[in-house]
């Protein structure tokens, strides 16, 4: 088993993986969208909305605001987030207070135009906590004509993208497998027509011959398979080789992500690993 990085950025990270099950890949693929605890504006107080804009569009654009997580990982994880989850169903069991302090944050948006036209941007909501705010400032909420404001009071959650898509901190997960190319120089006329049509530029006329360049950039597409005159190339998937990869909305680091989502699985792994145990020694009494 290997791991390489291909890339690693603030905004994503790619992973050449050998040797690990696709299976695997795809749960980690799946908790980092839908398991990964983050924060996002859960409720909305309209105060003063004079704007042209319905007060639920306006909730619903401020609840998409991406907010930064990161710095408060410690508090999304010592929080059950499925008691936090109860706050916005139609159960009678709610958190005590001592969860409702640890999972929400309060937050205030106010604008007003005076003479002018005024756009209101996500960097003008203020928040308790200095750590979680929107990740970027400049995302447009709402156009304020002259004499129109705006002024609400919104509180930011602990959530899952389970729940709701606002609380996915990865905006795109997706595994693949490495391609291997096989091309038949015997067969192969050095028309070039697989070079002219490969999308990411994989292949390349070198000292007559056909060169495979960059192979991990293959998308397996196989239009050069289709369009070689000779059928001379062939284009197949690898089982055991693989690519992971996370883009993140900002909330969390994508290291962070794809870490969480390792954990998070190894401990629901471990809890129906116990639960079999029970349950075989239930059957042997």
């Amino acid at each position: 088993m290997s791991v390489e990085v291909r890339e690693w950025s603030s905004e994503a990270i790619e992973l050449y993986l050998e040797g690990f099950p696709l299976s695997l890949l795809n749960a980690i693929r799946r908790y980092s969208m839908a398991k990964v605890p983050t924060y996002a504006i859960d409720e909305v107080t309209i105060v003063v909305n004079t704007s042209a804009m319905f007060d639920e569009m306006l909730s619903h654009r401020l609840a998409m605001i991406p907010l930064r997580s990161e710095e408060s990982i410690n508090k999304l994880l010592s929080v059950d987030v499925a008691l936090c989850e109860k706050c916005s169903l139609d159960s009678e069991e709610k958190p005590s207070k001592d969860v409702c302090d640890k999972c929400f944050i309060n937050m205030f948006l106010e604008a007003e135009a005076h003479d002018e036209e005024v756009t209101v941007y996500s960097d003008e909501i203020k928040s308790e906590d200095p750590y979680v705010k929107p990740v970027y400032g400049n995302i447009p909420i709402v156009i304020l004509a002259p004499g129109q404001q705006i002024s609400l009071e919104l509180r930011a959650r602990i959530g899952r993208g389970l729940e709701h898509a606002k609380w996915s901190p990865a905006t795109v997960a997706i595994t693949r497998n490495v391609a291997e190319i096989k091309i038949d120089k015997d067969l192969c006329n050095l028309c070039g027509k697989c070079v002219e049509i490969c999308p990411k530029k994989v292949l390349n006329i070198d000292g007559g011959v056909i060169k495979v360049e960059r192979v991990t950039d293959c998308i397996v597409c196989k239009q050069c398979v289709v369009i070689c005159p000779t059928k001379a190339i062939d284009v197949v998937n690898l089982e055991d080789k693989n690519i992971l990869r996370v883009e993140s909305s900002g909330a969390l680091e994508p290291e962070t992500i794809i870490r969480l989502s390792l954990e998070l699985l190894r401990r629901d792994l471990a809890s129906l690993q116990d639960f079999i145990e029970k349950v075989k020694r239930g059957v042997k009494s």
